[in-house]
């Protein structure tokens, strides 16, 4: 692909044209594409694909821990990181409590829904940080635990019959018959 004239003018140590290459992918049974500069005799189609499955699980994480404002506020790449790795320590702290209490309940740790639990733990954590006396932090624990216990999945089984859009009702007659519109 051809480099642009004005970026050209704006950089113009850059060459004049630029590579890319296509990666196709499959996770969870659907097939993803990306297109990647990445030299290709470095990076195997592989790698190529976890490293995108990561970002776009941190992207993910990062996301809906903010709830889905923009993330990233920080204009240096120090803080950028600074700010990436509190978010991946605080997500790995919220997992940690969603596990344990999981496990206090006799349930497995995918069975809690996450942002719930993220927006539980961060009111708990604030209310915990005003708090005194600080010796009943193992208490406040417990009952953070506790609370953590109603974010369970619900495993509901599948309606017996198909789900369907109603019809609105309108002052018009509908010809139930007649062909869809192109």
């Amino acid at each position: 692909m051809n480099v642009s004239p004005q970026a050209r003018k704006r950089n113009p140590t850059l060459p004049s044209h630029w590579e890319a290459h296509e990666v196709s992918y499959e996770i969870q049974g659907k097939v993803k594409t990306v297109m990647t500069s990445l030299p290709a005799k470095t990076y195997t189609p592989q790698s190529v694909a976890r490293l995108y499955q990561e970002r776009w699980e941190i992207r993910d994480i990062k996301s809906s821990m903010q709830q889905n404002a923009m993330t990233l506020r920080s204009k240096k790449m120090e803080l950028v990181y600074q700010e990436v790795w509190g978010l991946l320590l605080a997500y790995n702290v919220i997992r940690r409590e969603a596990s344990q209490a999981a496990v206090a309940f006799g349930r497995t740790p995918s069975d809690i829904r996450f942002k719930p639990a993220c927006q539980y733990i961060a009111v708990q954590l604030i209310v915990m940080a005003a708090a005194n006396p600080v010796s009943a932090t193992g208490r406040r624990l417990a009952e953070l635990r506790a609370g953590i216990g109603g974010l369970f999945l619900d495993h509901r089984p599948r309606p017996s019959r198909p789900r369907t859009v109603k019809i609105s009702k309108t002052r018009f007659p509908v010809d139930r018959k007649a062909a869809p519109l192109k």
